[in-house]
């Protein structure tokens, strides 16, 4: 069973989503096709920052969510939809990292994303000229076309888990091949994508391919109608193409309802005005049932089905899903799936991944510096004994660039004004107080507390170690450098089983990094706990 079993909560009392968003917007206006039923609340999560916030609201509020980029993909049921739909759309920052990386949040468009490869004159991602959609959800199904796909480039994925976490995760974490990925079993959201391109290409190349790629799209006349292009996925084992086999058994032109096949691609099903949901998946069933039955061919569908379905319909598409106790014969499909958690695993991570250059500058900030902050115990335990280690922060640098400026003459573990020297930070707290930790390579720790940004608390004006008894233990070590700290010690920090952090460097030479990256071009400042990520405690 894919999702929990239980009524989906109606009741709508509950506080506003903590990022932009809009209530009653009708799906219709959202997705490609052009059909479904309305969204109690749809939400626009601007940064990682705020899709981490909406999805733990949504999690402590046990409100039903899904999420979608521009619903190239997506069949949104007719019925209305009573939780949060969401989507990546307004997170659309893309930056250079190296001469062969570019970094992309979700939000960007494909073809945003195949012209910002040509400006930087790099190939490899010519095929994602419209390529309808956003790079988040073509990474999600592992997208592919003109015999490329998305993981040949992609060489880390950052995700917002619904355990509250944020992660970077590696391309052999999430491909499994042929248009799956791990992260179509609803565990982990795609918040940004690492391209990482072979090699240089003259710009002439690239324009003469990205142009042929939206002649041939053109040709095949994919945007006549609304759609969500292919309805299944190709099968090897069939031999050719589903768009052949369905052509082979008479479905051009074939109609239910206002939904069609197309005449010019038998695996497109077109909404030629006024199609419902019920259409599409009548017309997508029959489709299967005669690769099955007249081909020989177990074909599985694309089309990613989100809300109350006819679960009849549903199972003979294919599509996974749970029952609505409170309405027989109905099921969802493509919800969130939120862990339980006594599911948990200790350490836990909460966040983990590279720190990106804090303005998004090319070749600016050094590779190689990698942070992880961990949950050691469960909170019910870490409430019986509150000075044991109940966080890590640990930074490996593989760059060498922490600490190498400090002068010898320095004494001692704990050094007042760090900062002035090449540090790992982490921040801990929200706007109405924080804690900032500085660590080096070397040893070399400072701490301080915050009422607000800059304002020192009252005692905490001198940094000094004896401020932090035994709640801040310094670690060394083959696995890295950092902290770990008592729940005691960060108890007063944590809201709503959320615990704010943000994990930074600066490094000198006007080098200052982020994890997770913020969208902020302006000068460099870390003392912004409105910006913070509230990671999950469980």
């Amino acid at each position: 069973m894919p999702y929990p079993q239980r009524s989906i909560r109606t009741d709508m009392s509950e506080p506003v989503p903590p990022c932009p968003f809009e209530t009653t917007v009708p799906l219709s206006a959202v997705g490609y096709y052009a059909i479904g039923g309305r969204a109690r609340w749809f939400a626009r999560p601007g940064s990682v920052q705020e899709m981490v916030a909406l999805l733990g609201w949504c999690h402590r509020n046990q409100l039903p969510a899904m999420v979608t980029g521009k619903g190239s993909n997506m069949l949104f049921a007719d019925d209305d939809f009573p939780g949060v739909v969401f989507t990546t759309a307004s997170m659309q920052r893309i930056f250079r990292v190296s001469d062969h990386q570019i970094f992309c949040e979700a939000g960007v468009e494909n073809s945003e994303v195949a012209l910002a490869l040509f400006d930087a004159g790099l190939g490899g991602g010519e095929w994602l000229y419209r390529l309808p959609g956003m790079i988040g959800a073509t990474v999600r199904m592992n997208g592919r076309c003109y015999g490329r796909e998305i993981s040949e480039v992609a060489s880390g994925i950052v995700t917002a888990g619904l355990d509250g976490s944020v992660r970077f995760r590696q391309r052999g974490e999430i491909f499994r091949g042929y248009k799956e990925t791990t992260l179509m079993e609803g565990g982990e959201v795609v918040a940004g994508v690492l391209l990482e391109l072979p090699g240089s290409k003259p710009k002439e190349e690239i324009r003469s391919l990205m142009e042929g790629y939206g002649r041939d799209r053109e040709a095949k006349h994919q945007f006549d109608f609304p759609s969500c292009g292919s309805t299944f996925k190709n099968s090897y084992a069939a031999g050719r193409p589903s768009g052949q086999i369905f052509e082979s058994l008479g479905f051009k032109g074939r109609r239910e309802g206002r939904a069609k096949v197309s005449e010019h691609h038998a695996n497109f099903i077109f909404n030629t005005g006024g199609a419902k949901a019920v259409d599409v998946l009548r017309l997508a069933a029959e489709m299967r049932q005669a690769a099955r039955d007249q081909a020989g061919a177990e074909l599985e569908l694309e089309l990613q089905c989100a809300g109350l379905f006819d679960a009849s319909l549903l199972a003979a598409c294919g599509v996974p899903a749970v029952p609505e106790p409170s309405r027989p014969g109905y099921a969802w499909a493509g919800l969130l799936r939120f862990p339980e958690g006594a599911s948990a695993t200790f350490p836990r991570t909460l966040l983990d991944g590279p720190l990106f250059d804090y303005s998004g500058l090319c070749n600016q900030f050094p590779q190689g510096l990698q942070v992880r902050v961990e949950q050691l115990l469960p909170m019910a335990e870490a409430r019986r004994e509150p000075e044991r280690s109940f966080i890590r922060w640990t930074t490996r640098d593989l760059s060498g660039t922490t600490g190498d400026s400090i002068p010898d003459t320095m004494q001692g573990s704990f050094t007042d004004r760090l900062w002035e020297f090449g540090v790992s930070e982490l921040f801990l707290g929200g706007q109405d107080g924080y804690l900032e930790f500085e660590s080096t390579a070397a040893g070399h720790w400072i701490a301080l507390r915050f009422d607000a940004p800059r304002v020192r608390s009252a005692g905490h004006e001198t940094p000094s170690e004896a401020l932090w008894g035994g709640g801040v233990r310094p670690l060394v070590g083959q696995t890295g450098f950092g902290m770990e700290f008592s729940f005691s010690l960060l108890e007063p920090f944590i809201r709503d089983g959320d615990l704010p952090l943000q994990c930074c460097a600066s490094l000198g030479q006007g080098r200052f990094g982020l994890f997770p990256w913020w969208n902020d071009s302006g000068t460099p400042d870390f003392h912004q706990p409105a910006r913070f990520c509230p990671v999950r405690l469980v």
